[in-house]
């Protein structure tokens, strides 16, 4: 039997995703049995192989970031190493570190960076955006999730990943867009998709950059 870590939520369908380390999630109703849920993992037991095959082949092609260059609102500036603290000037990163092959330490210091940047970017267009929505949440986060760009809450608090700062701001609009659209429509309804179009027309290309954005920085190790 493969293993497999289940979620259960108000859906009413069975579904099998295979996550970025090549693990098995099953999502499924809240009252669904497990008897159920087993069969149908074992029912796609030769897809599932599949696909964790091919993801398992993909995490070995990653590579790390170089830390030459990083992304910030769709443009790529070059990362200055330094002894004193990280900071984005508008022109260069700058990231403590002494070592210039210590990763690790750039890394961290990249992710506080992007994480203070989202901080003080992203609830502006959060409260540009509410009017036109016709929706204000009850509190804007920025999250480390690295399979969504942002999500909606129960409580109607919205979160985003700080890999949104990486995305040019025309995507960067749409996701605060798509998820102020959740606060009044709770699926991806027609109502949902004319609400979002209504305010971004050109959404579907906004949202194919994301893609490509999302394929790069999986590449690059983010």
């Amino acid at each position: 039997m493969t293993a497999y870590t289940l979620i259960r939520s108000r859906r009413k369908t069975l579904a099998i995703h295979i996550t970025e380390r090549a693990e098995v999630e099953v999502r499924a109703p809240l009252r669904l049995s497990r008897s159920v849920i087993d069969r149908f993992v074992a029912e796609k037991n030769g897809w599932i192989e599949r696909h964790r095959a091919q993801m398992a082949a993909r995490l070995e092609q990653r590579c790390a970031p170089a830390f030459d260059r990083l992304p910030y609102l769709g443009a790529d500036y070059p990362v200055v190493r330094t002894a004193g603290s990280a900071r984005f000037d508008g022109e260069a990163f700058y990231l403590p570190c002494v070592d210039i092959a210590d990763t690790e330490t750039l890394r961290t210091a990249a992710v506080g960076l992007y994480r203070s940047l989202a901080q003080k970017e992203l609830p502006g267009r959060v409260a540009r955006f509410a009017p036109l929505v016709g929706a204000v949440p009850s509190a804007v986060k920025i999250s480390g999730a690295a399979r969504r760009w942002g999500s909606c809450s129960g409580a109607g608090s919205l979160n985003f990943t700080w890999r949104l700062m990486m995305a040019d701001p025309l995507a960067v609009d749409y996701v605060v867009v798509h998820e102020l659209a959740h606060l009044r429509e709770h699926n991806h309804s027609q109502a949902f998709w004319r609400l979002v179009e209504d305010i971004l027309p050109d959404y579907q290309a906004r949202r194919a950059s994301l893609q490509k954005l999302a394929e790069r920085l999986w590449n690059e190790g983010w």
